[in-house]
């Protein structure tokens, strides 16, 4: 401890060089990260213009609420979570074909009020075919979801 307590006060600029090097490498470190998700989101956005991922929206029967801490698997095993689309009124889920397990709690409200219950959490089987959306149906009154054909404008009423 002595010997680099003595290096340190015979050469203090190694301090300044140290600190500078570190900052670099974080610097560097942050660029690739940033370049690693600005290559990812590039790859989704031009799967979602190739109609490549398909649209799961969520829906809440006989009353209001939203869908909170959506997870997602194919296996039952590893649960990710999901990727939303950037729709704000009605909230999808982006996925390639295939069959997957969707968790998911609700916070659920009987009528427009600001009291709510959180519910949860729920197991949902979805089949996502390719080039047709999709929408994931939450009965409030039986807990119970069901997965249905998406009709555009009449899913909103």
């Amino acid at each position: 401890m002595d010997n680099i307590l003595s290096f340190i006060k015979e050469k203090p600029w190694i301090i300044f060089a140290v600190l500078t090097a570190l900052f670099f490498l974080s610097m560097v470190r942050l660029g690739y990260k940033q370049w690693q998700y600005k290559k990812s989101f590039k790859a989704i956005k031009s799967m979602r213009s190739d109609r490549i991922l398909s649209k799961i929206y969520l829906k809440i029967n006989n009353g209001y609420g939203d869908f909170y801490d959506v997870k997602i698997s194919t296996d039952g095993e590893k649960w990710d979570d999901a990727y939303f689309s950037e729709e704000r009124i009605t909230p999808s889920i982006l996925a390639p074909e295939g069959i997957y397990k969707v968790q998911f709690l609700i916070k659920s409200r009987k009528g427009v009020s600001a009291y709510h219950s959180k519910k949860g959490p729920f197991f949902a089987e979805i089949n996502v075919k390719p080039f047709r959306d999709t929408m994931l149906v939450f009965d409030d009154d039986t807990l119970a979801s069901w997965q249905e054909d998406y009709e555009g404008w009449k899913a909103n009423e």
